[in-house]
């Protein structure tokens, strides 16, 4: 089945052998889960973003938005945490794109956003957040376009043994890439990341991890909790400072890379927070996975 294509993906050939049995191995995603948490300063950042703000930009800067930028070009950077295994093969996704819930106001009813946000890998920091400030602006419109709720809707209006039917179908298509890009985009679950800010709704003192789905593509799932004050004492008891720390949770599908590559991308991405005038600059892309005649041929040369 190597004629096996995607439109939202290409598939990557130069995978380390041992990587390879993974997937018939650790058959489901909820079979390869690897939580991972860290805590960090990020008493500058917010330094950052107030001095920042103090110039009266087009549009107020946010640390969530700091945030994402840095987990963007993480991915953006380290391109094996933008994979994801569909049809025991490994998959390059096209472009760097998240998803997160946007609530219109902090209410039991409020009604939730959910859409796949797209970015260009080239982006600095003030042009992801330019487009993160207003989508989260037009998702707390009430005449908001919500694909997702829409699409869900629509399946709702059928009885419920075509609906499980029809998903199956659905999961039939995305197995082998078939599925339209409408559906992909009207679904958050076919993003490079989802993204949870637990701290938006009160959770202070940790970040909880959360599952992978099964369905869709996505293959990390990232929370970031609330930001905590510390106070810092010198040796006399007086009050020195006051730190800021929050703590963030990690889960990923531990099949689509290794254990030291990761752990190496969060130390990245834990400095890109650390330091936003990083952001602030172009990336250095990475050169694309090899195709499969470049694999081949650069396993005739080994």
């Amino acid at each position: 089945m190597d004629w096996m294509k995607r439109t939202d993906a290409k598939q990557v050939w130069d995978i380390p052998v041992f990587n390879k049995i993974f997937p018939f191995l650790l058959k489901r995603r909820s079979d390869s889960l690897v939580f991972h948490s860290f805590r960090i300063d990020v008493t500058e950042t917010v330094k950052w973003v107030r001095s920042y703000n103090a110039q009266k930009p087009e549009f107020r800067m946010r640390f969530f938005y700091v945030f994402c930028a840095a987990l963007m070009r993480t991915f953006t950077e380290r391109p094996e945490l933008n994979r994801f295994i569909a049809a025991k093969r490994y998959w390059q996704r096209n472009d760097v794109s998240m998803n997160f819930i946007v609530k219109e106001d902090m209410t039991d009813e409020s009604p939730e956003t959910s859409n796949p946000i797209y970015f260009k890998p080239d982006m600095i920091l003030t042009e992801y957040a330019k487009i993160m400030d207003d989508y989260i602006n037009t998702s707390r419109t009430p005449e908001t376009d919500n694909s997702t709720e829409r699409l869900i809707k629509t399946l709702m209006h059928i009885p419920y043994w075509m609906i499980g039917a029809f998903v199956k179908l659905l999961g039939f298509f995305e197995r082998l890439g078939w599925s339209m890009k409408s559906i992909r985009d009207a679904d958050g679950l076919h993003t490079s990341v989802f993204v949870s800010n637990l701290g938006s709704i009160g959770i202070m003192g940790g970040s909880p991890h959360h599952h992978l789905y099964e369905w869709g593509t996505t293959s990390v799932f990232v929370t970031l909790g609330g930001m905590e004050r510390k106070k810092e004492y010198d040796d006399d008891g007086k009050l020195k400072e006051i730190r800021e720390y929050v703590e963030i949770g990690v889960t990923v599908d531990e099949r689509i890379t290794s254990g030291f590559y990761f752990v190496k991308s969060m130390m990245i991405f834990q400095d890109f927070i650390q330091n936003p005038d990083l952001l602030m600059q172009r990336p250095q892309l990475p050169p694309p996975p090899l195709t499969k005649k470049e694999w081949k041929r650069s396993l005739r040369k080994s």
